[in-house]
């Protein structure tokens, strides 16, 4: 899978520093939430987002891109951390069978 990271979540990340992520502000930091939509379902990628917007378009839109929508607040990097070693492996094991997955603090969520 590639990943389209959108600039409410931090870019220096461990997790994201790998050639399967790319980040909004490599290529348009004033991208708007269509473009980005438009751009991850052109070039399949999993849109991952802290952003409502993509959640609540998600679920009206007839096409839609894969997502990942992080409920988690405000963590610090190193609670971030904590959490994607704890739940990215199940979080992604998911995502060939579902459009959205809504990732909480100690849970998630699959929509298909």
């Amino acid at each position: 899978m590639n990943y389209l990271v959108d600039v409410n979540l931090p870019k220096y990340f461990s997790f994201f520093n790998a050639d399967n992520f790319i980040h909004v502000v490599d290529i348009n930091p004033s991208m708007t939430d269509a473009e980005i939509w438009n751009y991850a379902i052109t070039n399949n990628f999993v849109i991952l987002t802290k952003d409502t917007d993509f959640f609540s378009r998600a679920i009206l839109a007839k096409q839609c891109p894969k997502i990942i929508y992080f409920q988690v607040g405000n963590q610090t990097l190193k609670e971030l951390h904590s959490y994607f070693q704890q739940y990215w492996d199940e979080i992604t094991k998911h995502l060939n069978d579902s459009s959205l997955i809504i990732a909480k603090p100690s849970s998630f969520t699959v929509i298909l």
